[in-house]
């Protein structure tokens, strides 16, 4: 017979209390963490005064996630608190305006990943965090910046779902990147076929990507 643990409190914020443990194990590598503690134990508090997810009806909540994301990022932090603390405010409904630690945080974790399931969690994440961001970075006014983090972000997505080598997750991510960056179709796919060349390509990647090639470098 297996034994379950009775665990106190919802979802979030049971997450929000490992991600408590998994800041302090940090703080014991870097002293210099300790400082960011207030804005740890204010996510504790919050989880624990209106639960662990849903909007909240708190004023400066926006600032508080901004703020701890680039605090973090400003200390080198690990991805894993980054993407820990974004992942509080998603379960909030906060908007992430500190997009850029979360993007490296996003591509450190898929670069880092080796198994199907470590790779479906980083894009799961993606995703998630895509969603959270479209309303005020889909239209994408800064086309002159390369590192402007909607382009970032829609490529790691992409390349991230290739690894994957799962046809669903690939034509999904796909289907994003030929949404959100039309400009960008024909070299990023061009630049993929020469590499789906490769015989350690999967099937089913090759298949995938010289589809979209046709398609968008049929009439150049």
């Amino acid at each position: 017979m297996t034994v379950s643990p009775i665990r106190f409190g919802d979802e979030g914020q049971v997450a929000t209390g490992e991600l408590a443990i998994r800041y302090r194990e940090f703080c014991l590598r870097d002293a210099r963490l300790v400082a960011l503690r207030p804005g740890f134990d204010m996510l504790e508090q919050i989880d624990r005064q209106y639960g662990g997810s849903g909007a909240l009806a708190l004023e400066d909540s926006d600032e508080l996630l901004a703020g701890l994301l680039n605090d973090l990022a400003r200390h080198n932090a690990h991805p894993d608190l980054i993407l820990g603390v974004a992942l509080w405010g998603m379960r909030h409904d906060i908007p992430l305006d500190a997009i850029e630690p979360v993007v490296n945080a996003l591509a450190h974790r898929s670069n880092e990943a080796r198994s199907p399931q470590e790779l479906s969690a980083v894009y799961g994440l993606m995703q998630g965090v895509i969603a959270n961001v479209a309303p005020r970075l889909s239209p994408d006014l800064e086309r002159s910046n390369p590192e402007r983090p909607w382009r970032i972000l829609h490529l790691n997505f992409a390349i991230t779902a290739i690894r994957t080598e799962d046809a669903p997750m690939i034509d999904f991510a796909f289907d994003a990147l030929d949404s959100a960056l039309p400009g960008e179709r024909r070299g990023f796919y061009s630049e993929a076929m020469a590499l789906a060349l490769s015989p350690q390509v999967a099937p089913v990647v090759r298949e995938r990507i010289e589809a979209r090639h046709l398609k968008w470098t049929a009439d150049a």
